[in-house]
């Protein structure tokens, strides 16, 4: 080729075609990018199955704190029943005891005042000889106005014979703001006299039960003791009424 003096000269070079060579570095290049994708696939599953292993280990300690926990509270529930229990059988024991003691004070108490009535009666004191009222208790009932009464007659020191007699019984008290004096068999049907005869050697006991009218206000109760024969005795006893209708 002809070269013209002052002109641009370019230089050629000569390269070597080989596809396969290419070809060969694509399919390196592919190889490793697939290896580390790999290697990443595989670190990651390897990260995550240990994850998963410690979450699992996590989960049994968790069970296991959950169920020593429930038998726990199963153990306090089971203390508390007991001791709930225990508690109730406490107060209940001393409520019985409390009750007991109670009823045992009220025995001890009607001993006393029946060793008491005895004494007075076989060993009575300078003044208390002869004919007497011992006692006169008025009780209400369920029924409005109605009460039962008891009458206690003794005979004391002096008792180698019966004596005999009537008791009178009577309610004092206003009726529409007028004193006024009502006998036992007003009151009392199962009394038909003014007295109620009564005959003992140491004591007797007249019960029975009285209606009291509406309108009467009874202020106290009156008994008279007469007695009958040689050695006759007239002997009073009044009580305030304590029941405020």
């Amino acid at each position: 080729m002809a070269v013209v003096k002052g002109s641009k000269q370019e230089r050629l070079s000569l390269v070597r075609y080989d596809p396969w060579r290419r070809f060969t570095y694509t399919v390196y290049f592919l190889l490793f990018v697939t290896a580390v994708a790999a290697g990443c696939f595989f670190a990651g599953q390897y990260a995550s199955l240990e994850e998963r292993q410690a979450l699992v280990v996590e989960r049994n300690q968790l069970k296991e704190q959950i169920v020593a926990a429930d038998q726990e509270i199963r153990t306090f529930r089971q203390r508390v029943g007991v001791l709930e229990k225990g508690g109730e059988v406490d107060r209940q024991a001393a409520e019985g005891i409390r009750q007991t003691v109670k009823e045992l004070k009220v025995q001890v108490a009607t001993l006393e005042e029946e060793v008491s009535f005895y004494k007075g009666i076989m060993a009575p004191g300078a003044q208390d000889k002869g004919l007497r009222v011992s006692k006169i208790d008025i009780q209400p009932l369920d029924q409005a106005n109605t009460f039962r009464y008891s009458i206690m007659m003794t005979q004391v020191a002096d008792n180698t014979s019966y004596i005999k007699g009537l008791a009178a019984v009577n309610f004092i008290g206003l009726e529409n703001n007028k004193r006024k004096i009502v006998p036992l068999r007003d009151l009392d049907t199962n009394v038909s006299e003014l007295g109620v005869k009564f005959s003992f050697r140491y004591f007797q006991e007249v019960v029975g039960e009285v209606v009291l009218p509406a309108n009467f206000k009874v202020e106290q109760v009156q008994v008279v003791l007469q007695s009958s024969g040689r050695k006759a005795q007239r002997v009073e006893e009044t009580i305030d009424w304590s029941f405020k209708g």
